[in-house]
C-alpha cells in the first residue's frame, strides 16, 4: 500500500512537471529525492522504471538528472527508450549553457559528459542519434558564444569533468574554435584589412580564447588556422582570427616567433600557387594573419624587419607585388610607409616589378595625405562638420578605460604626421570648444612622449590658463 501510495505521488510529480526546460521549485526537489529513494529500494527498480515508462518524454530536465545521477537510468538511455524529441533536447541543453544559475551548469554538464563518454568508445550505430545531438549542440553553441561573450563558462566546467579524458576535451574544444572562427559575423576580408589596427579582443574572448590555447596544442592551432584561411578565406570569423594570433602571442611569449615562421612559411606556400581568384583570397588572408603576428609580436619593426630581408625569386616576386598592388586601396598608411622605406633587395630581374609597386605606393600615400583632412583616424565621415571630434571621442573612450594611447593614434603621429600635427592635435587641443580633465590628462600624456611639438604645447598651456582666469 505504501508503495502504491508513492507511486501515485511520484505520477502526480512527473505530471506537474512535464516541460523538459523546467527546473522543479523546492517542494518538488525534496518529494522527488525522497520518493526516488523509497522507490529505488524495489529490487532493480522495476516499479520506478514502469512509473517512468508510463509518462514516456514528458519529464524536467532536472527529474531526468537526478535519476541519472542516482544510476537508475543513464540520460543516454532517456534519449532512446523514452523518445526524447531530438530538436527540444538540443534547445534545452543551449539555455542551460546559457544560465548562469548553478544547478543549471552542473545539470548540463553532467548530461553533456554522459554523451561525450560515447564520442570516447568505439564506434557504434546504436548511438547515431546521440552523436547527432551533440554535433548540433556544438555547432549551435559556437553561434551562441559568438553573440554572447560569456557563453563559453560552460566549457571551463566541462574540461574539468572528471568523468572525460583529455582526448574528448581537446576534440571538442577543436569543434568548437574551428566553428566560431568560420562563422561569417560580416566583418569579411577586406574589412579587417582596413580596421584590423583598430580592433581590441574583449576580455571575455581574450579569457576564453587563452583556455583554448591551455588545453589544445600549438601545433594544432596553427593547422586550424591554416584550414580556415584555407577554405574560408573570405566570409570568416576574422574579428575571432585577430583575437586568437593576438591572445597566442601574449600567453605563449616563447612559442610566437614559432607561429610567426608557421604563417610566413604559409604565406609562401601560397604565393606559389597558381593565380586564381580563390588563391588570391587565400594570399591576403595569410599575408594578413602573418602581418598581424608581426605585429603582435614587435609592432612594425618586426614587419620591416621581415620584409626588408625577403628575397623571393622571379614568379613569388610577380604575385607577391601584384598581391600588395591590389591591396593599395585597402592597405593602411603605416604598411605602405613600411614597404617604400624598407626595400628588400631583390635581383634585377625582379627589380621592375618591386619598383612599379614602390611607385604606385608613393602616390597612394600622397593621395591620402593630401587628403587627409577629409578622412578621419578611423573612418570616412559624412558628417564633415563633426568627424575630427568623433575622432576624438572614440580615443578617449578608449584612453579613460585602459589608460594607454590608442596604437592608432601612435601610428597616425608617425606615419600620417600632417593630418596629426594639423588635423587631430588641432581638434584636441583647441580650448574654445571644450575643456574637461580627461582630455588635458590625454594631452599630457602624448607630450610627455614626445608626440605634441614644443610650441603648439606652449601654445596650448598658455590659452589654458587665460580660459581659466577669465
Amino acid at each position: 500500500m505504501i508503495l502504491y501510495k508513492n507511486a501515485e505521488e511520484l505520477n502526480e510529480l512527473l505530471i506537474r512537471n512535464k516541460d523538459i526546460s523546467m527546473l522543479l521549485n523546492e517542494q518538488d526537489r525534496s518529494t522527488l529525492d525522497n520518493l526516488i529513494n523509497e522507490l529505488s529500494k524495489d529490487i532493480n527498480s522495476n516499479l520506478l522504471k514502469t512509473i517512468l515508462g508510463l509518462q514516456e518524454n514528458k519529464y524536467s530536465i532536472e527529474i531526468i538528472w537526478q535519476l541519472h545521477t542516482k544510476q537508475i537510468v543513464d540520460f543516454t538511455e532517456f534519449i532512446i527508450c523514452y523518445k526524447w524529441d531530438f530538436d527540444h533536447i538540443v534547445k534545452t541543453l543551449l539555455c542551460m549553457s546559457e544560465s548562469k544559475e548553478k544547478l543549471c551548469q552542473d545539470i548540463l554538464i553532467d548530461l553533456l559528459g554522459s554523451l561525450l563518454i560515447l564520442l570516447s568508445g568505439e564506434p557504434n550505430h546504436k548511438f547515431d542519434q546521440h552523436i547527432q545531438i551533440i554535433q548540433q549542440f556544438l555547432t549551435q553553441s559556437s553561434l551562441i558564444i559568438i553573440r554572447n561573450h560569456d557563453g563559453w563558462l560552460y566549457l571551463k566546467n566541462l574540461k574539468c569533468s572528471p568523468y572525460l579524458t583529455n582526448s574528448t576535451i581537446q576534440k571538442i574544444l577543436k569543434i568548437i574554435l574551428k566553428n566560431m572562427l568560420i562563422a561569417d559575423v560580416d566583418f569579411h576580408l577586406n574589412i579587417a584589412y582596413e580596421q584590423y589596427r583598430l580592433y581590441k579582443t574583449p576580455d571575455s574572448v581574450y579569457n576564453m580564447l587563452k583556455m583554448f590555447l591551455d588545453e589544445i596544442a600549438e601545433d594544432d592551432i596553427y593547422i586550424l588556422i591554416q584550414n580556415v584561411l584555407t577554405q574560408h578565406s573570405e566570409k570568416s570569423n576574422w574579428k575571432l582570427i585577430l583575437s586568437l594570433i593576438s591572445t597566442f602571442v601574449k600567453t605563449k611569449p616563447d612559442r610566437c616567433h614559432m607561429l610567426k615562421l608557421k604563417l610566413e612559411d604559409f604565406f609562401n606556400q601560397t604565393l606559389s600557387q597558381s593565380i586564381t581568384e580563390k588563391s588570391f583570397l587565400i594570399q591576403k588572408a595569410a599575408l594578413l594573419t602573418f602581418r598581424h603576428c608581426c605585429l603582435e609580436i614587435g609592432l612594425w619593426s618586426e614587419y620591416n624587419r621581415w620584409y626588408s630581408s625577403y628575397k623571393p625569386n622571379v614568379d613569388t616576386a610577380k604575385v607577391f607585388y601584384s598581391l600588395l598592388t591590389e591591396l593599395l586601396p585597402i592597405d593602411v598608411p603605416a604598411a605602405l610607409a613600411a614597404h617604400i622605406n624598407t626595400q628588400p633587395k631583390l635581383t634585377e630581374s625582379c627589380g621592375d616589378v618591386q619598383s612599379v609597386y614602390v611607385k604606385r605606393a608613393q602616390a597612394q600615400l600622397i593621395k591620402i595625405n593630401h587628403g587627409e583632412d577629409y578622412m578621419g583616424l578611423f573612418k570616412n565621415y559624412d558628417d564633415c562638420q563633426n568627424r575630427h571630434e568623433s575622432d576624438i571621442v572614440k580615443v578617449l573612450e578608449s584612453y579613460k578605460s585602459t589608460g594607454q594611447i590608442m596604437r592608432v593614434v601612435l601610428e597616425a603621429c608617425v606615419f600620417r604626421n600632417k593630418y596629426f600635427t594639423g588635423t587631430f592635435l588641432k581638434t584636441l587641443m583647441n580650448t574654445q570648444l571644450v575643456d574637461n580633465e580627461l582630455r588635458n590628462s590625454f594631452i599630457e600624456k602624448l607630450n610627455s612622449m614626445n608626440k605634441i611639438p614644443k610650441n603648439m604645447y606652449t601654445k596650448w598651456k598658455q590659452e589654458q590658463k587665460s580660459v581659466y582666469f577669465s
